[in-house]
């Protein structure tokens, strides 16, 4: 009897410490996540605010969402989403079914039909959701119940006002675009059991979402394939996704258009936007001014009623393209250098508004200067793997990353909201090597 009761009042201590443990975690977790939740309450209430006040026409007197309203080309397609499901816009008086990636117009007309047409709202789940799994992601990573360290790697990401103004919109890619190259990079160092299937899942996404991250997609997929290739960690699973992925937007591609769309002709309207990197006034204006003042002279010379494809017009603009390229190599290669400047160096804001007397405003963003210090560091740190034979596993993926990412806009032409994904990356790179693997900065 004595041993009967010694065992079952040591196996009733242990459950109670156990128990105990885990509810203390668990309301720990609780706490944790709602005041992470509270501050994305509030920071999209009051990018909400202020982006009505600016542009006012973007709802209406219910502050309901007008999606015809919406920029940077967006506006026709989801107007056409909406009203006749055709994922088209009409430029140059033609029908163009691949202008844009699918999964932020269909993500937005999903929320915008079974959840609400309040701007707030609309924005309030999408960007709740991503930081959510971005939250539960920096849990696996930082000792779980470790709330300092949470918050400090939750700050990492989330400090920068322009980075985390880029991240909460809902009018350009880079709204969810941002979170995606977090919750990969994220993923990439978790120890989660399947973690190649979730990659599988990111990679897809970034491909459906912005055409241009197709070679980080793919690249990054061969690298998890020859990483994996003799363990049973399903790191195929992201190249086949991928392929899966490439095979349903070239049939459809096909089928609206007669053209499989793959690789850099993921997007039809790719090559026009291409155009005003390859124009004599292109190293004039930028960076600062908005190469998009180009945008009607280039569309001017497009010869008239004679291209009735969106492929047709793709070809007219590339050529165009290249038969500059070819003829003004110095010019393309000053471009070139202007690129990588706005990348590491340029800290005023991008497309600056000329004044009445045609001066540009020259209008310093402070949100730039820690981005840029931050990213040339975490370049320097990246650079030095070489040198000091640290060339892991893990800095050979944000070599892919960095290299892959920026690749489409060196060739184009990009804008410091492009960039906020990498530097929001640099930042929580930087902060993970620090504080949870104790390494210096450089």
């Amino acid at each position: 009897m004595e041993t009967l009761y010694y065992f079952y009042n040591n196996f009733y201590k242990y459950l109670k410490k156990k128990f105990n443990n885990f509810y203390q975690i668990k309301i720990s977790f609780l706490k944790l996540y709602l005041i992470f939740s509270l501050f994305i309450i509030l920071v999209n209430f009051i990018y909400c605010f202020l982006y009505i006040q600016k542009f006012p026409e973007i709802v209406d007197s219910k502050n309901n969402y007008i999606l015809e309203n919406i920029g940077f080309n967006f506006g026709q397609v989801m107007k056409n989403l909406m009203d006749y499901n055709l994922l088209k816009a009409v430029y140059f008086d033609i029908d163009f079914y691949t202008s844009r990636m699918p999964l932020l117009p269909y993500f937005l007309k999903f929320l915008f039909n079974y959840f609400s047409h309040n701007f707030y709202i609309i924005h309030l789940i999408k960007n709740l959701f991503f930081s959510s799994i971005i939250f539960l992601l920096v849990i696996k990573i930082s000792a779980k119940q470790n709330f300092i360290l949470t918050m400090i790697i939750l700050f990492s990401i989330f400090y920068n006002p322009h980075n985390l103004w880029t991240s909460l919109s809902f009018n350009f890619e880079e709204g969810i675009l941002n979170y995606l190259i977090i919750i990969l990079y994220l993923l990439f160092i978790s120890d989660l059991r399947h973690k190649y299937l979730y990659l599988a899942f990111v990679i897809s996404s970034l491909f459906f979402l912005k055409s241009s991250m197709f070679f980080l997609c793919f690249f990054l997929s061969v690298f998890f394939l020859i990483l994996e290739f003799k363990k049973n960690n399903f790191g195929y699973t992201p190249l086949i996704l991928l392929l899966i992925s490439s095979i349903i937007w070239g049939s459809y591609s096909y089928k609206k258009t007669g053209v499989f769309a793959f690789a850099n002709k993921l997007s039809s309207f790719n090559s026009f936007t291409l155009n005003h990197a390859y124009n004599k006034k292109f190293n004039d204006l930028y960076p600062q001014k908005s190469p998009d003042l180009l945008t009607e002279e280039i569309s001017e010379k497009l010869p008239k009623n004679i291209f009735t494809n969106e492929w047709q017009v793709d070809s007219f603009y590339l050529n165009d393209s290249i038969n500059y390229f070819k003829n003004n190599i110095l010019d393309v290669f000053k471009g070139l250098l202007k690129k990588i400047y706005v990348i590491l160096f340029y800290l005023n804001k991008d497309s600056q508004i000329t004044s009445s007397d045609n001066i540009v405003k020259n209008d310093i963003r402070l949100s730039n200067i820690p981005n840029k210090i931050i990213f040339v560091i975490f370049l320097i740190k990246l650079i030095s793997c070489f040198f000091n034979n640290k060339l892991n596993r893990e800095n050979i993926f944000l070599m892919i990353v960095i290299s892959f990412y920026f690749l489409p806009y060196l060739i184009g032409f990009i804008y410091t909201r492009h960039c906020t994904s990498m530097y929001m990356l640099a930042c929580l790179h930087l902060t993970y090597t620090f504080f949870i693997r104790n390494e210096k900065f450089l």
